[in-house]
C-alpha cells in the first residue's frame, strides 16, 4: 500500500466512523482496527486525529474547489464549499459540533479570505498589501460566519439565501473598504 492510499484509507474510515460517532470519541485503536491498520502505520502518517482530521478537508475541500483558483466569480467557489459542507453534513457536523471545530472554522477562513483576494484583484485597483490583508481578513471572516450560522442551524437555510446574504455584504463593500483604506494613512496607500 502507497503512503498516499493509506493515508487515504484512514480518510475514509474516519468519515466513515464520523457518521455516526464524534470526532471527540473516536480513539486511535477504533480507528485502526476499523482501517485494519496497526497504530505504529497511523503514527507514521499522522500525529493524532485532529491531524488527520485536518488532513481530511484540505484534501476534500482542496479537490472541491481547486477549480475556484480559475473562478472568476467568488459566487461559484462559496456555492462549491456550501455543496461540499451538505454532501458532507454529518462529516461536517460532527466535526462542528467537537473540540475540532476551529479547524474546520480556520480552514474555511483559509479557502474564504482565498475568496475575497480575488475579489481585490478583479477590482483592478491598486491596493497594498496591508490594505488587501486587512479586508481578506475581515470580510473572510464575515464569510465564515455566514457558514459558521448555516451550520449552527443544521443547514435548514437555502444555500441560495447564504450566497445571497454574502453577495449583500460583498457587493460594493470591498470597493468602499479600498477607497477608505487608500484614504486612511497606516495601510500603505498614502503615509
Amino acid at each position: 500500500m502507497t503512503k498516499q492510499s493509506t493515508k487515504q484509507k484512514l480518510a475514509q474510515t474516519l468519515k466513515a466512523l464520523m457518521a455516526t460517532t464524534p470526532v471527540d470519541r473516536i480513539t486511535i485503536d477504533m480507528l485502526t482496527q476499523r482501517a485494519h491498520l496497526t497504530r505504529n502505520t497511523f503514527y507514521y502518517h499522522f500525529d493524532d486525529i485532529y491531524s488527520l482530521l485536518e488532513w481530511v478537508y484540505k484534501q476534500d475541500l482542496l479537490v472541491s474547489v481547486t477549480t475556484y483558483t480559475k473562478i472568476t466569480d467568488w459566487k461559484v467557489a462559496y456555492r462549491l464549499i456550501l455543496d461540499y459542507i451538505e454532501t458532507n453534513k454529518q462529516f461536517c457536523m460532527n466535526t462542528f459540533r467537537s473540540v475540532a471545530r476551529d479547524l474546520l472554522e480556520g480552514f474555511l477562513y483559509s479557502v474564504a479570505s482565498d475568496l475575497v483576494g480575488k475579489v481585490i484583484i478583479h477590482s483592478n485597483r491598486d491596493v497594498s498589501p496591508n490594505l488587501t490583508e486587512a479586508i481578506k481578513n475581515f470580510y473572510g471572516w464575515a464569510l465564515v460566519m455566514q457558514v459558521v450560522q448555516w451550520l449552527a442551524n443544521d443547514l435548514k437555510e437555502p444555500k441560495a439565501a447564504v450566497v445571497q446574504r454574502a453577495e449583500i455584504i460583498l457587493r460594493g463593500g470591498i470597493d468602499n473598504a479600498i477607497k477608505n483604506g487608500q484614504e486612511l494613512s497606516g495601510f500603505g496607500q498614502n503615509g
